[in-house]
């Protein structure tokens, strides 16, 4: 698989005054891509254990994927990504009179807490019913195998 951008260079990136590009093992066929680093004044690929190895080696053991972004360009990428996809904002409505008296206290209180949400007075109440429940079970089992006896 050779994916490398230019011909006549194999094993070199299409950008080389970038420092880290994505590659590929050639036997993976892109699945498990790799960050390498390039060192365009010795013209030489930097690996992820340090060790450097040529272009004509990377060709024959890497296929090249593309650039590395860097932030800013990761940050402009998912910003037009996030503007494409939300829906622009409705026109602002104006906003309503302020509540006043017993309509402002009602507001002002506490909604009512989520469906899965128990109070914590009603869960020592449910925990201790449960434990009583269990125990009165238990007191009754052992009770009716004494009998059978």
């Amino acid at each position: 698989m050779t994916s490398w951008p230019a011909a006549a260079r194999p094993g070199e990136p299409a950008d080389p005054g970038r420092p880290w590009h994505w590659v590929t093992r050639a036997e993976d066929a892109g699945s498990h891509p790799l960050p390498i680093g390039w060192n365009p004044h010795l013209r030489h690929w930097v690996l992820w254990d340090g060790s450097t190895i040529g272009s004509e080696e990377a060709a024959r053991r890497f296929a090249y994927l593309g650039p590395c972004l860097t932030p800013a360009e990761t940050e402009a990428v998912v910003a037009d990504a996030v503007a494409a996809t939300t829906p622009a904002a409705p026109p602002p409505e104006r906003s309503p009179e302020p509540l006043r008296g017993l309509a402002a206290l009602a507001a002002a209180a506490a909604p009512d807490p989520p469906a899965a949400m128990v109070f914590r007075k009603d869960a020592i109440r449910i925990h201790l019913l449960v434990f009583a429940g269990t125990l009165f079970g238990t007191l009754f089992l052992i009770d009716k195998f004494n009998l059978m006896r």
